[in-house]
C-alpha cells in the first residue's frame, strides 16, 4: 500500500468521520445557518448587486466606510413610497449615467426587479 494513501485514509477518517458520528451519536447537530431576513427576490437582488454594483458602489458595512467610485446606496429606495423614484433608479440602471455603464443589455428585466428589491433593502 502506499503510503501516502494510507496517510490520506487516516486524515479522512480522523478529521471527517469520527466527529460526525460523534456529533451525531451525542445527539448535537450542525449548527444552524443564519436566517437570512430577505426574501427570494430581494435575495436574488443582492446577488445581482453583488456581481455588478458592489465594485463601485460598496454598502455601508463598516465603521470606516471604503472610498468608492459611486455614491452609496444605503438608503436610496428604503422605505420609499415614491413610485417616480424607483422608476428614475430603474433607468439610471438600464441607461446608466456620466460615469455609470448602463446594463439594458447587461441585465435581464427580471434580473432589475430583483436588483430593486434588493435596493430597497439597503
Amino acid at each position: 500500500m502506499n503510503p501516502g494513501h494510507f496517510l490520506n485514509v487516516a486524515l479522512f477518517w480522523g478529521w471527517m468521520v469520527f466527529p460526525a458520528t460523534v456529533l451525531a451519536q451525542s445527539g448535537a447537530g450542525a449548527p444552524t445557518p443564519p436566517i437570512s431576513t430577505l426574501i427570494e427576490q430581494q435575495n436574488k437582488g443582492e446577488w445581482v448587486f453583488l456581481q455588478r454594483c458592489s465594485v463601485c458602489h460598496l454598502p455601508k458595512m463598516r465603521k470606516k466606510p471604503l472610498p468608492t467610485f459611486g455614491p452609496s446606496l444605503s438608503g436610496l429606495l428604503k422605505n420609499d413610497k415614491s413610485p417616480n423614484k424607483e422608476k428614475v433608479v430603474r433607468l439610471i440602471i438600464l441607461n446608466g449615467g456620466p460615469k455609470m455603464p448602463g446594463f439594458q443589455y447587461g441585465l435581464e428585466p427580471k434580473e432589475i426587479d430583483d436588483l430593486i428589491a434588493y435596493l430597497k433593502t439597503l
